[in-house]
């Protein structure tokens, strides 16, 4: 069954693709949406021929097709469809699992997990993900890690320049801009919340709230002159101090969470105990707003800071809730289209699989927001995978549908299903004595 939506949103791929290679895309595409997995065998066995599984990885690998220019149309089919006055940026990476036997995947290095807490082989991806604060949102760009150690097979020679994932997402940001999209404020969790992201995020001229690691040091104005040990006054008047040691002496507590809902009839919900400050952080350029958020159920702490000096604590925490949006797209990237099972082994190949990844969640969320927008009222928002079931279940009618009413195709499915019914074991044949074999031809053979 061709998916409608699928069919006419993929379609900025056709100047740029020949039609048979926009007609694989809307094949794979379509495929991973009804539920089969990235895998070329599991869309071999969904409905192609047998022989069919090399020339899909060969497509992938192989076609003379640039990933840059189908992300250049991408971004101006986004353009055209949303009207972007301003939003989130959101950075994040995330890893492809893989086994132990993978070193001829393309991009797999030994990495550290921190969700698992051990080292494995992996692509590491890093991905710009856009959101309005509602109902728009969708990838912007990804870029694939290298690491500068551990060579892998796959290179077959090529050295990889290596760069910091800050710098990639630097990059990312940067082409964004530059492609039309307006100055956003960025969110990134405590990976990304370091000095030099901070710095370039300030060459650009961008907000941001940034989580940051309770190990970093907070500059404390010393109470008495500092002196030299020579007993000159020093230059730098200030002590530094770890975030929680500083923020023990802190007393006045702000209550965060959900008002009253006279409605539904609950009660106010406190979520996070906050305190705020408004200091220089040692390792980080400038000042900022510095929140600490204790969730007292949980028990656990974080640290966020923003440039923003008059926002209060719950704008802050609000603000960087919006990063969630981005673990979404993760989950439903590895639970619905099957990123992990990607393990084409070329540099295209990977990033065709990524991008057909992101065009999927760019859909599946384009096709919500017009459900949202549809009519004169505003209708609630439903999930991606309430999306991904809606569109299985009309697929699911169609096929019954046409059981039901075409009798052509369900005697050739019978007939097809037929003659894979029985097969015939290989005859067993007994080994018998052939003379001694003669000297020419065991010299050929040594």
């Amino acid at each position: 069954m061709q998916v409608p939506f699928i069919c006419t949103g993929l379609s900025f791929l056709y100047p740029t693709l020949s039609t048979c290679q926009f007609n694989n895309m809307l094949m794979i595409a379509t495929a991973l949406v009804l539920g089969s997995k990235f895998s070329l065998s599991e869309i071999n066995r969904m409905w192609l021929e047998k022989k069919c599984i090399s020339t899909i990885s060969y497509f992938l690998s192989h076609a003379k097709i640039s990933p840059q220019a189908l992300q250049l149309a991408y971004l101006m089919r986004v353009n055209n469809l949303y009207k972007i006055s301003g939003g989130y940026f959101i950075i994040d990476d995330t890893m492809q699992h893989h086994t132990n036997y993978c070193k001829w995947i393309h991009g797999v290095f030994v990495l550290f997990d921190h969700a698992l807490k051990t080292n494995l082989r992996a692509t590491c991806v890093v991905v710009l993900y856009y959101s309005d604060g509602n109902n728009i949102k969708f990838p912007i760009k990804h870029e694939i890690y290298y690491k500068d150690t551990d060579k892998m097979d796959w290179q077959k020679g090529v050295k990889s320049h290596c760069l910091p994932k800050y710098e990639l997402a630097i990059q990312m940001i940067e082409w964004a801009l530059n492609k039309g999209f307006p100055k956003c404020i960025v969110l990134a969790d405590a990976w990304f919340g370091i000095g030099p992201f901070v710095k370039e995020l300030k060459r650009l001229n961008l907000s941001y709230v940034l989580e940051i690691k309770s190990s970093y040091k907070l500059k404390v104005p010393c109470e008495k002159p500092k002196l030299t040990p020579k007993g000159k006054v020093s230059k730098n008047q200030f002590y530094t101090i770890e975030l929680k040691d500083f923020f023990k002496n802190i007393q006045r507590i702000i209550q965060c969470g959900f008002g009253a809902d006279t409605l539904k009839n609950k009660p106010p919900k406190v979520l996070y105990h906050t305190k705020t400050v408004t200091n220089c952080l040692n390792s980080i350029p400038g000042k900022h707003r510095i929140v600490q958020s204790i969730d007292p159920k949980k028990n656990t702490v974080k640290y966020l800071i923003t440039d923003n000096l008059t926002w209060e604590a719950s704008r802050i925490l609000s603000t960087y809730n919006h990063r969630w949006v981005i673990e979404e797209f993760f989950r439903n990237a590895k639970q619905l289209s099957d990123m992990e099972g990607a393990t084409i082994r070329s540099e295209q190949g990977v990033t065709l699989a990524l991008c057909l990844v992101s065009w999927i969640d760019f859909l599946l969320h384009y096709e919500n927001y017009k459900h949202c927008t549809a009519g004169k009222l505003p209708k609630e928002s439903l999930t991606i995978p309430s999306i991904v079931r809606r569109v299985q279940y009309e697929n699911l009618e169609a096929f019954i549908e046409k059981v039901q009413n075409d009798e052509e195709f369900v005697s050739k499915w019978l007939e097809v299903e037929k003659k894979n019914l029985n097969r015939k074991r290989k005859r067993s044949y007994e080994l018998v004595d052939m003379g001694e074999p003669q000297k020419e031809k065991i010299n050929l053979a040594a």
